[in-house]
Order: C-alpha cells, then structure tokens, then sequence
C-alpha cells in the first residue's frame, strides 16, 4: 500500500513537470482539469477500497469504463502511465506458487461443514500469524477464526500468480490476534454451528458436542490467543462475541500478505476436506 502511494505521487508529480516545464505552453486550466478528472479516479478507487475493508463488499458488480486521455501533452502523459500500469501487469502475472488442483470454499457438506479452500486459507493464516506473533510477543496462538465472505474466488489448479492473491482476499483486512477466556468459546462454537455456510478455522475441532483447541478440552479459567482478522474484531458478519476480549495485539500483517508469504515459502499448495467440524445431526 505504501509503494503504491508513493507511486501515485511519484506519478503525478511526473506529470507536473511534462505541464509546467518551461518549454510548454499548456494553460493552467488544462491542467486543472486533468488533475480534476485524475483525483476522481483516485477518490472512486479509495472510496471502494475503504468500503471493502470494513463491510467485504463485492467489486463483481460494478461497470468500469475507461477515460481517454485527449487534448495537447495527452501522448506524453500516456507514456508516463504506461509505463507504472506495464509494471504493475508484469508484478500481478508473476507466478508465485503451484496448487495441484481446484480449491473453492463451496465443497462442503452438511456433515463436513469445512471446505478446502477455507482449510487451507486458515491453515495459512495460523501458520504465518503464529509465527510472527512468537517474534512480536514470544506468545504462541491457539486457534484461527476467518469469515466465509472474505474468501472472493477459488484457486485455480496450476500456477497460482500474485493476481490471483488478490482475487482470493481482495479486502486490505489485517490479521490480529485476540486474548478471550475459555469461558466465551462456546459462544464462538454456538455460532459457527448455527450458520449455513462454514467460516474457516484451525487449531480447533467441532465434532458434535466435543469441542477441542489444540487437541485438548476447553478450560474456561485458560486465556486463549484467537487469530482473527480486523473486519470481524468489530463485530463483522455478527461475530459480536469478540469484543469480550481482554487485549488486542495487532500483527501489521494482512491476510493476503500471509498468503503471499506462505506460497512463495512452500511453493505446492495442496488441501482437503477434513474432520475439523463434523455436525451431528
């Protein structure tokens, strides 16, 4: 996010010198309104982004049209774009990883109520977050919870390229990590029950009325560390119960930064359904 502000600037302030260099007689009220039409498009793409991280609201439906440039100096800005869109396309085509096959977050069952995508989006998460949570606070997490909504697309089988990081976890969410009494997981449990589709989770296990966090009972007295992400510590998709948290320790890691990180480490992607949450019905 920081290298693309500074991008922005870098480019507009490009764009600056081709107007007023001292060789060019453009008007100011040209100018004018190419930085007007310009901020329009950044005020759109911010006003989308700033939506996106605190509701995940869908992009899938907005109708995009392109704005051409026109008038004096419209080639020599044309250059000054293409060339930060051209590196942008390269960056988003690099190949990052493999998976060896189709992963979605809609294979799930009534029974098996976990998907493979969702596995394996919460198996990143707990193994990235607890990583960096050992670093930042020598504390070790002991289960994730993620929404189902965050996750926006499948991962294809093949090559698996920075774009599609950002079609999984499109939302700038950040990863933080939550202290809870034991005593406010069953609310935790009642609630994932009780939804029809899966929201993604690790380090705990569902099956039936027996409910484990690191393959051991739940100790109500016992402080938990919980790996959420920042949409949901403000009680997004109904999960209200997070505010009964003693202390937030904030990671400055973003789910689709673990993504990125754990694929370009392990390369192979690969995931199941599995017997994390088995509904008895």
């Amino acid at each position: 996010m920081i290298k693309l502000i500074y991008g922005i600037f870098n480019l507009l302030y490009r764009i600056h010198r081709i107007f007023f260099d001292d060789n060019c007689n453009i008007s100011e009220g040209d100018y004018l309104i190419f930085l007007n039409r310009f901020y329009k498009i950044i005020f759109f793409v911010s006003t989308l982004s700033l939506l996106g991280c605190k509701n995940n609201y869908s992009y899938s439906d907005i109708n995009y049209s392109r704005i051409e440039l026109t008038g004096k100096k419209s080639k020599m800005i044309s250059d000054v774009i293409s060339i930060y869109k051209d590196s942008i396309d390269v960056s988003l085509d690099n190949v990052i990883g493999f998976s060896d096959r189709l992963y979605t977050k809609g294979d799930f069952s009534s029974k098996k109520f976990n998907s493979t995508l969702g596995n394996l989006i919460a198996d990143i998460i707990f193994i990235q977050s607890d990583s960096v949570f050992k670093i930042q606070e020598n504390k070790n997490i002991d289960f994730v919870i993620q929404n189902h909504g965050g996750i926006r697309a499948s991962l294809p089988e093949g090559e698996v390229k920075l774009s599609d990081a950002y079609k999984i976890l499109p939302f700038e969410n950040e990863i933080v990590i939550i202290e809870m009494y034991g005593e406010y997981i069953s609310e935790i449990v009642s609630f994932l029950k009780n939804e029809t589709t899966p929201h993604p989770f690790s380090g705990l296990i569902i099956n039936g009325n027996e409910v484990l966090v690191q393959n051991k009972l739940i100790k109500p007295s016992k402080k938990y560390y919980i790996a959420i992400n920042d949409y949901l510590l403000t009680g997004g998709d109904n999960m209200f119960f997070f505010n009964k948290n003693i202390k937030v320790y904030r990671l400055g890691y973003s789910l689709r930064d673990a993504f990125i990180d754990y694929t370009k480490s392990n390369l192979y992607l690969s995931s199941k359904i599995d017997n994390r949450f088995i509904i008895n019905e």
